[in-house]
Protein backbone atom coordinates (compact mmCIF):
# COMPACT_ATOMS: atom_id res chain seq x y z
CA UNK A 1 0.00 0.00 0.00
CA UNK A 2 1.20 3.26 -0.58
CA UNK A 3 1.31 6.53 2.06
CA UNK A 4 -2.52 6.92 1.40
CA UNK A 5 -3.37 3.00 2.20
CA UNK A 6 -4.09 2.62 -1.25
CA UNK A 7 -2.97 -0.96 -2.70
CA UNK A 8 -0.67 -1.14 -5.59
CA UNK A 9 -2.44 -3.45 -7.74
CA UNK A 10 -6.45 -2.92 -8.67
CA UNK A 11 -8.89 -5.66 -10.17
CA UNK A 12 -11.68 -4.38 -12.58
CA UNK A 13 -13.97 -7.10 -14.64
CA UNK A 14 -15.11 -4.95 -17.65
CA UNK A 15 -18.24 -5.51 -19.87
CA UNK A 16 -17.52 -8.59 -21.97
CA UNK A 17 -15.97 -10.74 -18.22
CA UNK A 18 -12.34 -10.12 -18.57
CA UNK A 19 -10.55 -9.69 -15.41
CA UNK A 20 -8.03 -6.94 -15.78
CA UNK A 21 -5.68 -6.61 -12.64
CA UNK A 22 -3.46 -3.24 -13.04
CA UNK A 23 -0.13 -2.37 -10.98
CA UNK A 24 1.11 0.85 -10.14
CA UNK A 25 4.24 1.08 -8.07
CA UNK A 26 5.98 -1.56 -6.37
CA UNK A 27 4.17 -4.49 -5.15
CA UNK A 28 4.83 -5.27 -1.48
CA UNK A 29 5.19 -8.56 -0.41
CA UNK A 30 2.65 -8.24 2.32
CA UNK A 31 0.13 -7.20 -0.13
CA UNK A 32 -0.09 -10.64 -2.81
CA UNK A 33 -2.19 -12.54 -0.31
CA UNK A 34 -4.97 -9.74 -0.73
CA UNK A 35 -4.55 -9.68 -4.43
CA UNK A 36 -4.53 -13.42 -4.78
CA UNK A 37 -7.46 -13.43 -2.43
CA UNK A 38 -9.35 -11.18 -4.78
CA UNK A 39 -8.79 -12.54 -7.97
CA UNK A 40 -10.05 -15.57 -6.92
CA UNK A 41 -13.07 -13.59 -5.50
CA UNK A 42 -14.35 -13.03 -9.16
CA UNK A 43 -12.58 -16.10 -11.41
CA UNK A 44 -15.48 -17.83 -12.91
CA UNK A 45 -15.58 -21.78 -12.81
CA UNK A 46 -13.85 -21.23 -16.69
CA UNK A 47 -13.10 -19.74 -19.87
CA UNK A 48 -11.70 -16.69 -17.50
CA UNK A 49 -9.64 -14.26 -19.49
CA UNK A 50 -7.49 -12.09 -17.56
CA UNK A 51 -5.35 -9.45 -18.39
CA UNK A 52 -2.33 -8.18 -16.05
CA UNK A 53 -1.33 -4.69 -16.87
CA UNK A 54 2.38 -4.56 -15.67
CA UNK A 55 3.36 -1.11 -17.45
CA UNK A 56 3.40 1.01 -13.88
CA UNK A 57 4.72 -1.70 -12.10
CA UNK A 58 7.71 -0.37 -9.78
CA UNK A 59 10.30 -3.18 -10.23
CA UNK A 60 10.11 -6.62 -9.68
CA UNK A 61 9.64 -8.51 -6.54
CA UNK A 62 10.99 -11.98 -6.69
CA UNK A 63 8.97 -13.27 -3.06
CA UNK A 64 5.44 -12.79 -5.84
CA UNK A 65 6.67 -15.32 -7.96
CA UNK A 66 6.05 -18.60 -5.99
CA UNK A 67 2.03 -17.56 -4.62
CA UNK A 68 1.51 -16.31 -8.29
CA UNK A 69 2.93 -19.77 -9.95
CA UNK A 70 0.84 -21.61 -7.06
CA UNK A 71 -2.10 -19.82 -7.63
CA UNK A 72 -1.59 -19.99 -11.80
CA UNK A 73 -1.73 -24.23 -11.07
CA UNK A 74 -4.76 -24.00 -9.37
CA UNK A 75 -6.78 -21.71 -11.70
CA UNK A 76 -5.17 -23.24 -14.79
CA UNK A 77 -7.87 -25.53 -15.85
CA UNK A 78 -10.29 -22.55 -15.58
CA UNK A 79 -8.12 -19.85 -17.67
CA UNK A 80 -8.86 -19.48 -21.29
CA UNK A 81 -6.71 -16.65 -22.14
CA UNK A 82 -3.62 -14.77 -20.15
CA UNK A 83 -2.35 -11.84 -21.29
CA UNK A 84 0.48 -9.92 -19.84
CA UNK A 85 0.60 -6.16 -20.33
CA UNK A 86 4.47 -4.98 -20.63
CA UNK A 87 6.11 -1.63 -20.85
CA UNK A 88 8.62 -0.90 -24.21
CA UNK A 89 11.56 -1.49 -21.94
CA UNK A 90 10.38 -4.47 -19.47
CA UNK A 91 13.05 -6.93 -20.41
CA UNK A 92 13.18 -8.08 -17.21
CA UNK A 93 9.16 -8.45 -17.19
CA UNK A 94 9.88 -10.20 -20.90
CA UNK A 95 12.43 -12.82 -19.11
CA UNK A 96 9.95 -13.02 -16.22
CA UNK A 97 6.63 -13.83 -17.70
CA UNK A 98 7.46 -17.08 -19.44
CA UNK A 99 9.11 -18.57 -16.61
CA UNK A 100 6.34 -18.32 -14.67
CA UNK A 101 4.32 -19.88 -18.09
CA UNK A 102 7.05 -22.72 -17.87
CA UNK A 103 6.43 -22.97 -14.35
CA UNK A 104 2.58 -23.22 -14.76
CA UNK A 105 2.44 -25.33 -18.11
CA UNK A 106 0.43 -22.71 -19.45
CA UNK A 107 0.85 -20.20 -22.75
CA UNK A 108 1.08 -16.71 -21.73
CA UNK A 109 0.43 -14.04 -24.14
CA UNK A 110 3.06 -10.83 -24.01
CA UNK A 111 2.04 -7.53 -25.55
CA UNK A 112 3.48 -4.28 -25.68
CA UNK A 113 0.30 -1.81 -25.56
CA UNK A 114 -3.14 -3.80 -25.13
Amino acid sequence: MDASGTPSWHISVTADGVIYSRFVGPTPSSEISAFIDALAAVMPASSARLVFDLRELGGYNSEIREPMKAWLLKYKLAILELTVIVPKPGTLLKAVVPAVALAAGMKILIREEP
